[in-house]
């Protein structure tokens, strides 16, 4: 297997990669370090160390320990919380410079010799394979690779691409990306191991000067297995939290009943006042548990596309108008929210109607933006002052129910649409919620139908 000798094109291509490469590992460290994570972003910092000891054999050396040097001096810069970490980050910056001369070594006699070998990332900290893109053979695999899907180097040279991604959807994006960009970077992708068990992985790839694609691979099943196991321990919260709460409810229904009955046939006045606030106090242990239940269902539904119109009609089928008039005026346009979305114009409309005073009408319409759409809901009551315009979604400040402006600030924010209060005092409550670009379509045109970035 002889590798043609790189264009200037070809080479500049290579460049870009690497200083793209570079610059991500250091975004990806700066990111990891501030959040806590100490353990994933070393490896990124062997994409660019590969890639230059391809490319750039002979300036491999110069290139790695620069590299490593830049590792060195984010983690000084950033700093780590114990002495351990800053050993650990030592010896990777060993690693990246023995990688880079190992590397560089084997790239040269490669190039002159041709030799095919499974040894050629041997001693990678990352797994490493390459395949032939026009028959998806696999043309060589390092020993970390190996061992992450349980294979030998030299069994994996008898197996191709869809032997090791067996799912044809998501080994066709993978092939598409490769071939479309040249160059990806931490696509998720799921390889089938020799025992038939599945492995997740984060995967970047690129395409070398031959028929060939060259990927690194970095194993995340432990991380995959703790969201799912994560996710199972908080389905098993949210049971215990609905049967709590049901049971609570039930108890306080009993106790209002009783205290009911007792205000009714209570002939003491001294009494009566006490009575009364503790039937206040159940009532507000009630509502409380209700948002708990409320604010539990926040985000734990994915993201939807959602028609305003029928979703705002779907919100007043609910509420009694009290012969209040609500114009509901919205084009043919969907929106990326939680599915709770439904319950933020029932709050809104619901608050107006409790709280605007002589409110007789409220409207609902839509101003389209150059990067924004915004969702109006206005009504022609008191108002709201202008030192409470903000603390009207804080949880802390409400009446009665109350909590219904902090929940829809909250449901809002899950795919970043936010919502502010901006009508005159005196002359009607005024919402805006202002949705993204990217949140927003017409119904007319549904583009691909994918799910925006959140």
């Amino acid at each position: 297997m002889t590798m043609r000798p790189f264009t200037r094109k070809k080479q500049m291509l290579f460049d870009v990669s690497i200083v793209s490469s570079i610059l991500a590992a250091m975004v990806i460290t700066f990111f990891s370090i501030t959040h806590g994570i100490y353990d994933v972003f070393p490896y990124f910092y062997l994409i660019p160390i590969i890639l230059i000891a391809f490319a750039r054999p002979g300036l491999a050396i110069y290139g790695t320990v620069a590299v490593g040097w830049i590792y060195v001096a984010l983690i000084f810069t950033l700093g780590l919380p114990d002495l351990k970490l800053y050993t650990l980050a030592t010896v990777w910056f060993y690693i990246f410079v023995s990688l880079g001369v190992l590397i560089s070594t084997y790239s040269q006699v490669y190039r002159k010799e041709g030799e095919k070998s499974c040894g050629v990332y041997y001693n990678s900290q990352a797994g490493v394979f390459s395949y032939d893109k026009r028959s998806f053979r696999i043309r060589d695999a390092n020993r970390k690779f190996a061992n992450m899907i349980r294979y030998d180097c030299d069994d994996l040279m008898t197996k191709s691409l869809p032997d090791l991604i067996p799912d044809k959807e998501e080994r066709e994006n993978f092939i598409t990306k490769v071939r479309d960009l040249r160059r990806v970077g931490d696509i998720e992708v799921k390889f089938r191991a020799w025992d038939g068990s599945m492995r997740w992985a984060l995967v970047s790839a690129a395409e070398t000067g031959d028929p060939g694609v060259i990927c690194t691979v970095v194993d995340i099943t432990d991380n995959k297995l703790a969201q799912e196991a994560l996710t199972q321990a908080n389905k098993k919260l949210n049971l215990l939290n609905n049967v709590t709460r049901h049971d609570i409810l039930n108890q306080l229904t009993a106790l209002l009943g009783f205290l009911e009955i007792t205000k009714a046939d209570n002939r003491d006045p001294a009494l009566e006042k006490f009575i009364e606030r503790e039937l206040q106090a159940a009532t507000a242990i009630r509502n409380q548990i209700l948002f708990t239940r409320d604010y539990q269902n926040i985000g734990v539904h994915s993201p939807l596309w959602h028609n305003v119109g029928e979703t705002v009609t779907l919100a007043t089928a609910s509420i009694d108008p009290r012969a209040i008039f609500v114009n509901v005026n919205i084009p043919p346009v969907e929106i990326y929210a939680d599915p709770l979305l439904e319950k933020v114009f029932y709050n809104l409309i619901e608050n107006s109607i409790r709280h605007g005073d002589h409110v007789t009408e409220i409207a609902v319409r839509t101003i389209e933006r150059a990067d924004s759409l915004d969702i109006i809901v206005e009504d022609n009551g008191v108002g709201i002052r202008e030192d409470n315009k903000e603390k009207i979604f804080r949880r802390e400040f409400f009446k009665n129910t109350g909590f219904g402006l902090f929940l829809s600030r909250e449901i809002l924010a899950i795919t970043n649409l936010v919502i502010t209060e901006n009508g005159t005092p005196g002359k009607g409550a005024r919402f805006v919620i202002r949705v993204p670009r990217e949140h927003f379509r017409s119904i007319a045109d549904h583009g691909n139908g994918t799910s925006p970035k959140r």
